[in-house]
C-alpha cells in the first residue's frame, strides 16, 4: 500500500485569503496602494516599529538594508555560514565582501557570537545575524560587540515573525527591532506567507526616508499617488529599484497577519511534540529544546543524525514523509569556495529538515519520529561501535 504522504509544510490558506484577493481584482488596483499600506501599518503597529516596508522578497529587503548601512566595495560583512545564499548575496549586490561566521553549536544553530567577535578588521563594517529556524540569536552579546566596534547590525528575520528575544535582564522584544534594520521574509514556506515577499522594519528616521525612494526607483511620488489626483509629476533623486509589493500579496499578508498568533501557537505544538518524541535518542540532537519555546516562532524543524542523512532522507522519502537538507555551509558550494570562515563547528551533512507546519497533526509527528529512529537504526556512522548505540524507544506520549 502507499504510504500517507506528509509534506515538508502546508501553508494554511482559506477563504478570507480568497476573497481578500477577489476583493483586489473587483478593485483593479493590482499595484502598490491602500491594502499595501495598510499592511505595512498593521505590520508595523503589531511589531512595535516606526516603520515597514513591503518589498517583492526578503531578498530586496536585505538588499536595501545593505545599501542603507551604507555598504561600498571593500567593506566586509559578517554573515551567519549556515543561512540561506541570499543572507549573502544581498551583501555582495552592494558591493560588499562577505565573511563566514559558524553555528554557535549542535544545539544552537544560530550565528557564533564568538566567531562574530573573531572575525572583524578594520574593514568590517555591517553584522549580519540570521534568527535560525524563529529562534533568536545572542543579541545582547551580539549588539554589543557592534557596538564596541561602531558596526551595523543587520537582522535576517526570514524565519521568525513576531519571533521574541529574551534578553539577560529579562526584557522582551522583537527580532527585527533590535538591529539596525530587519528583514522579513513571505516566501511560500514561510510562517507568513503572501507566496513572495517580504518587508524591512526600522526605527531610523534617515534610513526610513532613504528606504521609501529605493524601493520606488528613487522616485519622489508613487504611482498610485499620481493615479489618485495627488501629484501631477515627480523628481528621482537617488538610484533605486523596483522592489514595491503588489496589492494581491498585501491582501494575503493582512490574512496571513490575523492568524499569525495561532498559527504560531500550532508550530510550537509541534516542536514540543517532536522534543517529546526524541527525547532520549543519543543519535538524534534536535537543537533549541533548552530554549524558551513560547518566545520562538518555529519555521523549520531540523535535527542533526550520527547517521548517513542522504541515505537517511532517502529512507523518508520512501515512506511518504517530504524532508530537505535545508541548508549547507555558504562555504561549501561553489561560488563561495576561498571566502574567509571561522570554524564549522558541525557537519552539514548530517542536517536533516524534518515536517513541520501549522496543519500538522500529533500523529503525523510520531510517524515521522518512528521511520527516523529506524532509519539512524540502520545508517550508524562509524562513531557508534553497535546498533544499539542508536537504540532509542520512541514513547507513545499522546
Amino acid at each position: 500500500m502507499k504510504p500517507t504522504f506528509i509534506p515538508l509544510t502546508e501553508p494554511d490558506l482559506g477563504e478570507p485569503e480568497i476573497e481578500a484577493v477577489t476583493n483586489v481584482l473587483r478593485r483593479k488596483w493590482l499595484s502598490m496602494g491602500e491594502v499595501t499600506f495598510e499592511f505595512e501599518r498593521r505590520f508595523a503597529e503589531k511589531m512595535g516599529v516606526k516603520y515597514a516596508f513591503a518589498v517583492t522578497n526578503c531578498t530586496a529587503a536585505l538588499h536595501l538594508a545593505y545599501v542603507v548601512a551604507g555598504i561600498r566595495s571593500g567593506d566586509e560583512v559578517i554573515c551567519p555560514a549556515l543561512s540561506f545564499v541570499a543572507t549573502a548575496n544581498a551583501a555582495l549586490y552592494a558591493g560588499g565582501e562577505v565573511i563566514l561566521a559558524g553555528v554557535t553549536s549542535p544545539s544552537d544553530l544560530t550565528v557564533s557570537a564568538d566567531e562574530i567577535e573573531a572575525l572583524i578588521t578594520p574593514r568590517t563594517k555591517v553584522i549580519t545575524v540570521m534568527h535560525y529556524g524563529g529562534f533568536a540569536c545572542d543579541m545582547d552579546r551580539i549588539m554589543s560587540i557592534a557596538s564596541a566596534h561602531a558596526l551595523t547590525v543587520i537582522e535576517d528575520c526570514a524565519h521568525a515573525p513576531f519571533a521574541q528575544y529574551v534578553s539577560r535582564s529579562g526584557k522582551r522584544q522583537f527580532v527585527g527591532t533590535i538591529g539596525h534594520t530587519g528583514c522579513f521574509s513571505f516566501f511560500a514556506n514561510k510562517n507568513l506567507t503572501t507566496g513572495e515577499g517580504g518587508m524591512i522594519t526600522t526605527n531610523d528616521d534617515e534610513a526610513a526616508r532613504q528606504l521609501r525612494l529605493l524601493r520606488a526607483h528613487g522616485m519622489t511620488q508613487l504611482t498610485y499617488d499620481r493615479h489618485r489626483g495627488h501629484a501631477s509629476s515627480y523628481d528621482v533623486t537617488m538610484l533605486g529599484y523596483n522592489y514595491r509589493m503588489d496589492e494581491i500579496r498585501s491582501a494575503i499578508g493582512l490574512c496571513q497577519l490575523d492568524k499569525l498568533d495561532e498559527m504560531h501557537c500550532r508550530r510550537r505544538d509541534v516542536f514540543r511534540w517532536y522534543a517529546q518524541e526524541l527525547e532520549g535518542c543519543p543519535s538524534i540532537t534536535l537543537p533549541f529544546v533548552d530554549r524558551d519555546l513560547e518566545a520562538a516562532t518555529p519555521h523549520i524543524l531540523e535535527v542533526l543524525v550520527d547517521a548517513d542523512g542522504d541515505r537517511v532522507r532517502e529512507d523518508l522519502r520512501s515512506e511518504g514523509i517530504q524532508t530537505s537538507r535545508h541548508y549547507q555551509f555558504l562555504s561549501e558550494f561553489s561560488a563561495f569556495r576561498g571566502v574567509r570562515s571561522g570554524a564549522m563547528s558541525i557537519s552539514s551533512k548530517h542536517l536533516i529538515t524534518l515536517p513541520l507546519g501549522p496543519l500538522m497533526t500529533r500523529e503525523q509527528v510520531r510517524v515521522v519520529c518512528h521511520a527516523l529512529v529506524r532509519s539512524c537504526q540502520r545508517h550508524q556512522t562509524q562513531n557508534h561501535s553497535s546498533p544499539a548505540d542508536l537504540t532509542c524507544s520512541v514513547v507513545d506520549r499522546s
